[in-house]
């Protein structure tokens, strides 16, 4: 993380403590979009937070309007819970263990000339409540780049694989000693089913070079454990839809064999 979004992180935690941070409040005030001034609502028991823009930061692309960039947050989470009843149960199992939150920033990612980083997943952006019944708040945090895209996109990309794909390793504890590649390779497989139950085509460029590169790339070790002791399901990938069900329950299996 570079130092300048750590800053602003230290400033949102400082500025923005007593409106998330007490967690328990049914509701959150609409405030006004645009003046400076950030936008909190509550949805499907999930907390949303718009940020302004800062006006001391010129943009590297025009930026959504705060209300707008809620209301496509809102209905990516209504296309999940209204098409994705997996993932839709995935983060109701979240709710039930802690807080959940999503975040935009206009101002995320921090410039570069690098991989551009469309969300991510902060396990430890937030602290609970003093006296919330659970130690976790999961956040993912979605930048200016992917609110452009359409609510499917959102949906999948950013609030599926991030919330839901590292939240359940975040929520097992599994971050601490998961590799990248795995940690990549099961939130893809959250965020394929996703893609799958939204009904994007998945034969378009996008998701050709999505599917092989979560295949081929992150979930290579997975693969050559399969191949090794349940070859008989290999088959399984050559399917179109995954059966993202059964290929996640031997990825348990996969987990469970390595050293910790």
């Amino acid at each position: 993380m570079s130092s300048k979004f750590s800053m602003s992180l230290g400033n949102l935690r400082s500025g923005i403590a007593t409106a998330i941070l007490a967690l328990f409040i049914s509701t959150f005030v609409v405030q006004a979009a645009d003046n400076g001034v950030t936008i909190d609502e509550y949805h499907h028991g999930i907390y949303l937070k718009v940020l302004p823009v800062d006006p001391a930061v010129k943009p590297d692309i025009s930026l959504l309007e705060s209300s707008e960039a809620m209301d496509k947050i809102k209905k990516a989470i209504d296309l999940i819970y209204e098409k994705s009843s997996f993932n839709a149960d995935a983060l109701n199992l979240l709710k039930s263990r802690g807080d959940v939150v999503v975040v935009y920033d206009p101002g995320f990612p921090e410039w570069s000339r690098g991989d551009i980083i469309l969300a991510a997943f902060l396990p430890n952006f937030y602290e609970p409540a003093a006296d919330a019944p659970w130690n976790n708040v999961f956040v993912a945090m979605l930048g200016r780049y992917i609110i452009k895209h359409s609510p499917a996109e959102i949906a999948a990309e950013g609030i599926v694989h991030e919330l839901v794909g590292h939240g359940i390793q975040h929520m097992y504890g599994r971050l601490t000693h998961m590799n990248s590649l795995n940690m990549e390779c099961e939130a893809s497989l959250y965020e394929m089913q996703a893609f799958q139950d939204l009904g994007v085509d998945l034969y378009n460029d996008y998701m050709v070079n999505f599917r092989r590169e979560f295949e081929d790339f992150h979930c290579d070790d997975f693969k050559r454990f399969m191949q090794k002791h349940k070859g008989s399901l290999m088959s399984l990938w050559d399917e179109s839809p995954l059966d993202v069900k059964v290929i996640l329950t031997i990825f348990d299996e996969y987990l469970g064999q390595l050293p910790n």
